[in-house]
């Protein structure tokens, strides 16, 4: 079992995390395909470092209006052509995540060709815009061809992202309701994995992978998120904290410490 990830610099401060957490629980390194780091940055990494070129008709690093909301959606379009691209080198399964996850413990399934991962809903009526599954993290315990050429195709059209690339392709066959259940897609055997072991962004300490995603992975953000996650602290209470912009008791009486001895 691989780990495998691609990042530019602006994804730098996370990606050393998750590669001390590969080397952590797999011992081996993380495997990143380059799509924008500088030479020194690639240097401290404990990662195999493989260049790509991603083709000039996938925008990989834009974003794409793909609802009525006004928000663009990270279109991260660059991920078909990595999985094509590994496949052409290794032969072991691979777990592709972002550059903004982290293990807090090792995971690796078997018995299916490709998982996916989605949180499970109450809300039979919600509307998934930018794709149901949270394409974060996803296993890839064969090539899957035919999938990932497809997704790939779909990752040249303007108006889309990675995971409503892939989501609606999957939507043909696969019931999004079926957890952890083998399922169908075109002879390909295809797991729905719940996101709160395998793709955790919301930060609990169920997780077996936790996602940084949005304002969590923003720098100064995640190394606070990062120092109390080594200190065992939750994690989740913090980041909520943040965002309220809150500060608890303990934090306001050493910061008025601090402000007596400095004035």
């Amino acid at each position: 079992m691989n780990i495998v990830t691609a990042a530019d610099s602006g994804f730098f401060h996370c990606l050393k995390e998750l590669a001390d957490s590969v080397r952590k629980f797999y011992d081996k390194p993380l495997i990143v395909y380059d799509i924008g780091l500088t030479q020194d940055e690639k240097q401290q990494l404990d990662a195999t470092i493989i260049p790509i070129e991603i083709s000039e008709k996938v925008d990989h690093k834009g974003r794409s209006l793909i609802c009525n909301t006004g928000i663009a959606s990270t279109r991260a379009t660059h991920k078909p052509f990595c999985v094509k691209k590994y496949f052409e080198s290794y032969h072991e399964p691979m777990i592709l995540v972002d550059a903004d996850c982290l293990f807090a413990a090792r995971a690796e399934e078997s018995g299916f060709d490709v998982a996916v991962t989605r949180a499970p809903s109450k809300d039979k009526n919600a509307v998934y815009e930018n794709g149901i599954i949270n394409s974060g993290v996803i296993f890839f315990n064969t090539p899957a061809a035919q999938l990932v050429d497809r997704w790939a195709v779909e990752c040249e059209k303007e108006k889309t992202t990675d995971q409503k690339a892939i989501s609606d392709i999957l939507s043909e066959t696969i019931d999004w309701d079926r957890f952890n259940k083998l399922q169908d897609w075109h002879g390909l055997k295809v797991k729905v994995l719940d996101a709160r072991t395998y793709n955790d962004y919301h930060l609990t300490k169920k997780g077996k992978i936790l996602h940084f995603i949005n304002t969590k992975h923003d720098k100064n953000i995640f190394e606070q998120l990062m120092v109390a996650y080594k200190q065992g602290r939750d994690i989740r209470k913090l980041f909520a904290k943040i965002k309220r912009g809150k500060v608890g008791r303990v934090e306001k009486i050493i910061k008025k410490i601090k402000s007596i001895f400095s004035s």
